[in-house]
């Protein structure tokens, strides 16, 4: 690399960039780090917690019907009359003013012992409605997680991309010095002054577009992390792919761990405990009920003035349904219509998840061949750029040459940059859909 001087213009190296504009001085964060803040922090997840909260509080064996019920009961009815009674022998009693009250009090336990087996498919259900739940809050972490990496390779993607274009800057700056050097001492046109000035104009201005496109991919992680947009960070420098995945064993994963069809599966088991609670309308019910009672009545203007009674009570009742319109028949139907969806909804689901694994495995593939490409490319261009340089610097070529190897060089830097993140992104999908991030 050339010494940078009036006379000579090099290429300055990616770090300087960093180095000057203070990145550096924030703090680093890293996607492992991303990860657990949106795992805590993102709103999406924290609602589909509380979704699996409640499915996890649901699931009681006193809401499935296994446990009695007991009540406790108590009350005080009064009233003031006035009252006029002739008896059978001419005798007449008036009372002006007569208080009576009833006073009660009873505890009652109640169970039903058979329910048509009801209260243990109910449990069943309950168990299935709160495993469905948590599936689901594990898919929105899932999700959650993709996006993560997205964001945070989109904010390490722009930083580079900005950094290249830095160094593009750093170049025509020092082009621009050069052509007003050899202008000021005859050694050059007007002109190459003034297109070396047009090309760092144009050099800045795509630097200006390129700050505002890291600024917004740093907002949207913030978003994504749930975190105030304006929060300062830098992240990693590069983009790291993973070793050549096995299309196999992703399959195998996929069809075994893949969250949507998990709770697609744990659907038709709920399908099939909805059909027999339907059954379960079709047996009798017993329960049995124990009590005790306490009452106390009292009327100034009856011949019993005062009544008391306490003691125990009990019960059992036996109850079946013998004809309800044919309902149950039609619940059994529909019921029998659910599971027959279900399972029409898996497989599709299934069908789609293997298709979606074969489009974006190819799509994997193609990125990381398209990196391997990409970087032999720069390597290349780079080569190229340090070369017209050298050339450039002895006068052997015109402005226009080394203008052409610089744009080659930022663009060969730009697609690496973007084949790199579509490559990551490719492979993000394949994990998510392998159920790698569960």
């Amino acid at each position: 690399m050339l010494k940078h001087s009036p006379k000579h213009i090099s290429l300055a190296v990616a770090g300087v960039f960093l180095a000057t504009s203070g990145v550096a001085a924030q703090p680093l964060l890293t996607l492992d780090e991303a990860v657990r803040i949106a795992m805590e922090q993102n709103r999406t997840i924290q609602l589909s917690r509380n979704d699996a909260a409640i499915g996890s509080n649901n699931a009681t064996a006193g809401n499935a019907g296994f446990l009695p019920k007991l009540d406790l009961a108590a009350g005080i009815v009064g009233a003031i009359s006035n009252t006029h009674q002739r008896l059978s022998n001419g005798d007449v009693t008036e009372r002006t003013g007569a208080s009576s009250s009833t006073a009660t009090a009873g505890l009652t336990a109640s169970w039903t012992v058979f329910d048509g087996f009801r209260m243990f498919n109910r449990n069943d259900q309950l168990d299935m409605q709160r495993d469905l739940a948590s599936l689901g809050y594990a898919y929105t972490r899932e999700q959650v997680h993709a996006a993560v990496v997205a964001a945070y390779f989109d904010v390490v993607a722009q930083q580079r991309a900005l950094e290249v274009l830095s160094e593009g800057l750093k170049l025509s700056e020092d082009r621009v010095r050069l052509a007003q050097t050899r202008y000021e001492a005859g050694n050059s046109a007007k002109q190459d002054l003034l297109q070396a000035r047009v090309d760092l104009n144009a050099d800045r201005s795509a630097q200006m577009r390129q700050e505002a496109d890291l600024a917004n991919a740093r907002t949207q992680l913030n978003v994504v992390l749930a975190r105030p947009v304006g929060t300062e960070f830098s992240v990693a420098d590069t983009i790291p792919l993973a070793p050549a995945l096995d299309y196999a064993e992703l399959e195998r994963k996929a069809i075994d761990e893949n969250l949507l069809l998990s709770q697609l599966r744990l659907r038709i088991e709920l399908a099939r405990v909805d059909r027999r609670l339907v059954d379960a309308a079709r047996y009798p019910k017993l329960a049995v009920s124990l009590g005790y009672n306490f009452q106390q009545a009292d009327n100034q203007a009856s011949l019993i003035a005062s009544n008391r009674t306490v003691g125990p009570s009990y019960g059992v009742a036996l109850s079946m349904n013998l004809f309800d319109g044919f309902n149950t028949n039609r619940d059994a139907e529909n019921a029998d219509v659910e599971i027959a969806s279900s399972r029409i909804a898996y497989a599709d689901a299934e069908a789609k998840l293997k298709g979606d694994l074969t489009v974006a495995y190819a799509s994997y593939r193609n990125r990381m061949n398209v990196v391997t490409l990409e970087r032999e490319n720069l390597a290349i261009a780079r080569e190229n750029l340090d070369l017209t340089l050298v050339r450039f610097n002895a006068g052997a070529i015109i402005p226009l040459q080394l203008r052409e190897a610089q744009t080659a060089y930022v663009a060969a830097g730009g697609r690496l940059l973007t084949a790199e993140y579509e490559a990551k992104i490719a492979e993000t999908n394949l994990l998510e859909l392998s159920g790698a991030f569960r």
